[in-house]
């Protein structure tokens, strides 16, 4: 009897706990705010790509490399011996040429293929492989073929014909649907290839016209985050050029291997200097989505080295 009346103390206070949670899950259903739809929607993914910091050591490679045999595993051989972690190609370069092999019916219309990487995807999993990060470049408004092509897509004059700037360059108009979708499917297409961190340059427009239109990264950016989704990355490009003098080699220091002993002091007080102009030189950037992109006149490796002893984590490094 003893352990009968327990047993059934146990069940009622199994019971009496059970209705107490059901009452309370009950209550905080009626009286709890709804969650909205649209919240859900713009709340990025745990551990999306778009969140994360890029620490890119990448090296620029022509597009035709990135043809998955002969020319891609020099490239591979060369970022590795280099000590890059990552490697740049143009997917849409600054004269409206298209950078890969690609099945979309408006790059075949435009005629924008040229020296196109013609296996993408195999090289892009190729550098995977080999723990080399595949970053692709796209010049966003600065368009010198499709303007001519498609006016529709263009920013026009008063007279109706594309827009011209100091240099000659014509360029898409950034509040031009057909001109968004066409950026759009470039890199969604590179981004079904397997490229995930994309460097959006020519975001901004002349001068002389940028009132009038609503360019710039983040607006793209924004869009195509909401169009395309976070499990890709966009960063801006910041364009440096450095000379041979700015990293503190002349061409007598490049022509000599020999130091002597009496050089020693001379060049650590030229590596201290040059480290100073390198900072005066790079502007402060935004790493979390802004990357150097530095083209320098100096040799490659030296130009690499004298970036790491200056503390720049992340930048693309071109001839």
């Amino acid at each position: 009897k003893g352990l009968s009346k327990k047993f059934g103390i146990a069940l009622l206070c199994l019971l009496i706990i059970g209705i107490g949670y059901t009452g309370m899950d009950v209550y905080m259903q009626r009286h709890g705010m709804p969650v909205r739809y649209s919240d859900l929607q713009n709340q990025p993914a745990e551990g999306s790509i778009n969140e994360m910091q890029l620490s890119l050591k990448a090296s620029y490679e022509e597009s035709i490399s990135m043809d998955g045999s002969v020319m891609l595993d020099s490239v591979i051989s060369k970022l590795t011996d280099g000590g890059y972690n990552a490697v740049m190609i143009d997917i849409k370069r600054d004269d409206g040429s298209v950078g890969f092999k690609n099945a979309l019916a408006t790059v075949d219309t435009y005629g924008s293929v040229a020296f196109p990487a013609t296996d993408l995807k195999g090289s892009v999993s190729k550098l995977k492989e080999q723990d080399l990060l595949a970053v692709g470049r796209v010049y966003c408004y600065m368009d010198n073929l499709v303007p001519q092509k498609d006016r529709s897509a263009a920013i026009l004059d008063s007279n109706g014909i594309p827009y011209t700037d100091s240099k000659g360059n014509t360029y898409l108009n950034p509040d031009s649907q057909t001109a968004y979708k066409y950026i759009k499917d470039i890199i969604a297409e590179a981004a079904d290839a397997g490229i995930t961190v994309f460097v959006l340059d020519g975001t901004d427009l002349p001068e002389a016209i940028a009132d009038e239109y609503s360019g710039g990264f983040d607006k793209l950016a924004a869009k195509l985050y909401n169009d395309l989704g976070t499990d890709i990355k966009f960063v801006k490009g910041i364009d440096v050029s450095l000379s041979a003098s700015d990293i503190g080699k002349s061409e007598n220091q490049e022509s000599n291997d020999e130091e002597s002993a009496s050089r020693k002091a001379e060049e650590e007080t030229t590596e201290s200097t040059t480290q100073n102009k390198i900072t005066e030189l790079l502007p402060q950037i935004d790493t979390s989505r802004e990357v150097y992109f530095i083209t320098a006149a100096a040799d490659k490796a030296e130009t690499k080295s004298v970036l790491e002893d200056c503390g720049i984590s992340s930048y693309i490094l071109a001839d």
